[in-house]
């Protein structure tokens, strides 16, 4: 009789030694689980901002495109303009002011 009470005493702390240990691997399991489920959270949001920047970023690009555009064809307008300019223009080879020049700077 003692030696099935000793027999059942064992068993019984061999289960419950087996049910500590298996509760801890089921935490350990779980927080693992938890600590992945977080990274890749943090990761997929941070994933969104970079796309969110880049998106930003090339839209920024599109209107610094556009404008570079349009000042460099002012730039070519104003450019060939001067030239026209130059072209028409008679300037005194002396560097005098003559009297027509002198009339036309009076007028404006």
């Amino acid at each position: 009789m003692t030696s099935r009470i000793g027999l059942a005493v064992v068993v019984c702390a061999l289960l419950w030694g087996w049910h500590v240990y298996d509760k801890r691997q089921a935490v350990s399991a779980a927080r693992d689980g938890f600590v992945r489920e977080f990274e890749l959270t943090a990761v997929q949001t941070e994933l969104d901002a970079i796309r969110r920047r880049m998106s930003a970023t090339d839209e920024a690009n599109q209107a610094l495109r556009e404008k570079v555009q349009v000042a460099t064809g002012e730039a070519l307008r104003f450019a060939a303009e001067l030239e026209a300019y130059e072209h028409d223009t008679q300037i005194n080879s002396e560097g005098v002011v003559d009297s027509d020049l002198l009339e036309r700077l009076r007028a404006n």
